[in-house]
This record gives structure tokens, sequence and C-alpha cells, in this order.
């Protein structure tokens, strides 16, 4: 992987320029403390990663992913901050950041983060390639007029069908509360909103259920998600369930918690959080698109 890092602070460019040299995680193309220069190196380098600073003097991180995302919109980035505030951080999910990295950057986090932002440029390549191969299947074949006529799918209902993918790499397909995480995605999608506790309310009136009902259900399935993918990190803590599906959706240190609770190190679990949850499944459908 080839990385690009923007900083207007010389001490956290290398920082993060070591981090990522010696822990041998790819090659630093380009480093800049002016993000204004930046926008123009990172476009003509076109790197698999950026690093980039939220607040900086001149231009900030938001702004600079936006302008590069009009020419390079498949260059992933990663935010550094230690901003908190809600409202600034949907804003940067909105420009196109798929991770932050807190500062002051530490080697763990980093390497954690950069990680799994490598292993979804992976998992995207792949998809994009089978997808052109069964793309060109269906162009070359000479099926039957009866076999090509099939029941029309929404585009709705084709986002939440790519969830079960998700769902299946956490063991969760068989709880009952996945129907209602369904529900809820589908209604996100619908309305174009982010999750809020009053879409529970909408979502058990369609089902003639009750709100506790339907909460419980999808805390259930949610933390049978975590207790997987927990195992999954303790066995092989670079597995494709932890590495590639549990970051999606959960907190690293809901996962953390989890895996001291089932090796008896703690005294509780991991912490669910539908909010969390739900966020995730937004993202990790906007990145296997």
């Amino acid at each position: 992987m080839n990385y690009y890092i923007v900083d207007d602070n010389i001490a956290t460019v290398k920082t993060l320029e070591n981090i990522v040299t010696k822990r041998k995680l790819g090659t630093v193309v380009g480093t800049e403390t002016n993000p204004v220069a930046a926008v123009t190196e990172i476009r003509r380098l076109c790197p698999d990663i950026v690093l980039v600073d939220l607040l900086m003097g001149g231009m900030d991180g938001i702004t600079l992913v936006s302008r590069v995302r009009e020419t390079n919109p498949d260059i992933c980035f990663v935010m550094i901050s230690k901003v908190t505030d809600k409202t600034m951080v949907q804003s940067a999910y909105n420009a196109g950041v798929e991770f932050f990295i807190n500062k002051p950057v530490s080697l763990v986090e980093v390497e954690r983060v950069l990680g799994n932002v490598a292993e979804r440029i992976r998992m995207r390549a792949m998809l994009a390639n089978l997808r052109t191969v069964f793309e060109g299947a269906e162009v070359g074949s000479a099926a039957p007029a009866a076999k090509r006529i099939q029941p029309e799918v929404s585009r709705v209902d084709e986002e939440v069908r790519k969830l079960d993918v998700l769902f299946g790499a956490l063991g969760m397909l068989g709880e009952r509360g996945v129907q209602d995480i369904r529900a809820i995605y589908k209604y996100m999608i619908d309305h174009d909103c982010v999750y809020d506790k009053s879409i529970l309310t909408e979502v058990a009136e369609q089902m003639n259920d009750t709100v506790k009902n339907v909460e419980q259900r999808v805390r259930r399935a949610i933390r049978r998600g975590l207790s997987n993918a927990a195992s999954a990190g303790i066995d092989d803590f670079g597995s494709e369930t932890f590495v590639i599906y549990a970051n999606y959706v959960f907190e690293f240190t809901s996962l953390k918690d989890e895996m001291n609770y089932q090796q008896g190190r703690g005294v509780t679990g991991g912490r669910v959080s539908i909010s969390k949850f739900m966020e995730g499944l937004m993202l990790y459908s906007r990145c296997v698109e």
C-alpha cells in the first residue's frame, strides 16, 4: 500500500511515517505540512491511503478530502484528530473519511486501523473482480428466455441483501433480531436518515410488535455477533471475521472488553450499541459497492 501523510505538525508526520515504515505497513510516497500544496501532490501521486489531520492552518482536513475526491474518488482517507464533536466527525464521514485515529497517535491504534483499511481495499478489489467476472458471464451466456426473466429487485432490497455477508461472518444469521436489524436498515435507507431510537417505534408498528421486544431481539443479535467476533479475535487476531467485518460495526474497546471477559480478565463483556452497529452497516454497505 502507498501512503501519503498530511499534518501541519512535522512531529506527527514523522511519527506516522516511522510507524508505516518500521511496521512494514507499506510505502510512504509523500508527506506535506501545507494542506493546500498537498492537494495537488496527492492528485498527482494517487496513493492508496491518505492520512490527514482534521484541523490545520490554511485548509482543514475535511475540505482537503472533498477536493481530492473530486478527481481521485478511489483514495481511502484516514483522519488524524483529537476532536470528538459528533457533528464534525459526521461531516468527515460524509466527505469520504473511513476511519479516525486519535491524537496523540499510538503505534497500536495506527497499526490496527491501517491494517483494517488495507484489508478493505483488498476486499473491494476482490469484489470488483468478481463482479466483472459475473457480469461477463451474464453477457456471454445463452440462457433460455424463461431463465432470464427474473423478478425485479429494488435498490433498497439489494442494499439489504449485501448485509447478509457481514451477518454470516459474525455468526448472526440464526438470530431473530437480524430480521429487525434489516427492517431498521431499510427504514434508514428509505428515509435517508441516521439511526435514532424513534426508528424502533416505526419498525415495531410495522411488525405489530412492541418496541421493547424489537429492541431486545436486536440487542441479543448484536450481542451474539460481538461474542463471535471476540472469539475469532482470541483465536486469530488477524482473522477475516475480526479484521474485516467486526471493525465495521463494533468499537475496538467493546471488542477488547469482550475478549477480556471471555478470557476471564474482566467482570463484564463488551458494550452493545445499536447506534454504532447501524452506523457501521451503512459504512459497510458503501465500502462494498
